[in-house]
């Protein structure tokens, strides 16, 4: 995909439409290293910080520690090693690691590595797992579904999700047939748990449509979003469709709003009127 190189130029597409807001962060893999921009500080969120981790040669190396959070890393592109609580992990495409509330961790590459991080705040101290997504996730029934109907089918892998303890993130990937809708039915979980979408895998020229809406003739948040784009999502039915001949692809990081409440992937509100068609989440 040419990732690392791409996502050190400056931003294309980002003359063409508004740069970053509460809801919106462009080029989240505009900077080498560790990059954690979205915070209850630069968004609406009350519990989500979500950055990324790029390494190469010239940058090989990169820490964190997230005091008070449990954290979550999940690789999109590359290989890379995570050194956490004296144990060494390697990481490779879509592979997670559930980090331990405020356990220092190490991000090192031979090559280039891109990992999503993601952390929230926790009462609870839950053991450090790591996922591999070829063995335990890609063909598992319960941890990778097959959801929808043309033009609305598309695949979610649960990577850090029941499959593994925590207090409140759940983390995983969402990628779509060229042309369809995801997060469809329309459907939002305000009141439980708040989201991000940090979209991947949509080479250029493609880029795709986000919604985020109480009242869809008077919509909060309707934007395209292009790879490397990242959505706060904290109220609202937040459906997205791909622009035609190409993918919408997103790396999701949902979180409960309490410990151990309303971590899971279902449990949503549907669009009053888009009842009949399954979400494939309950």
């Amino acid at each position: 995909m040419g990732t690392f190189s791409r996502s050190m130029e400056a931003g294309w597409h980002t003359n063409l439409v508004p740069m970053n807001t509460p809801w919106l962060f462009r080029n989240t893999a505009s900077r080498k290293g560790r990059a954690i921009s979205i915070t209850p500080e630069t968004s609406e969120f009350q519990a989500i910080h979500a950055g990324r981790i790029i390494l190469d040669p010239s940058v090989p190396t990169a820490s964190g520690q997230n005091d008070g959070r449990e954290t979550t890393l999940l690789c999109l592109h590359g290989t890379g090693e995570v050194t956490t609580g004296g144990t060494t992990y390697s990481l490779s495409r879509l592979d997670g690691l559930y980090i331990s509330r405020g356990e220092p961790f190490e991000v090192s590459t031979t090559g280039t590595v891109d990992i999503v991080e993601g952390s929230a705040p926790t009462e609870k101290i839950h053991p450090t797992k790591y996922v591999n997504f070829e063995r335990e996730v890609k063909n598992s029934d319960t941890l990778s579904l097959h959801v929808g109907a043309e033009p609305y089918y598309r695949d979610i892998h649960k990577v850090l999700a029941e499959n593994v303890e925590g207090s409140r993130i759940l983390m995983g990937v969402t990628m779509s047939k060229p042309g369809n809708w995801t997060s469809w039915p329309p459907h939002e979980h305000a009141a439980t748990r708040e989201e991000l979408y940090l979209f991947f895998d949509m080479p250029r020229p493609g880029f795709g449509t986000q919604f985020i809406y109480s009242d869809l003739t008077h919509p909060e948040f309707v934007q395209p979003v292009y790879e490397d784009d990242a959505v706060a999502i904290v109220k609202g039915y937040h459906p997205n469709v791909a622009a035609p001949g190409y993918p919408i692809n997103f790396c999701w990081i949902l979180c409960s709003l309490e410990d151990d409440t309303w971590r899971t992937l279902g449990g949503v509100n549907v669009q009053p009127g888009f009842e009949q068609m399954p979400t494939g989440l309950r």
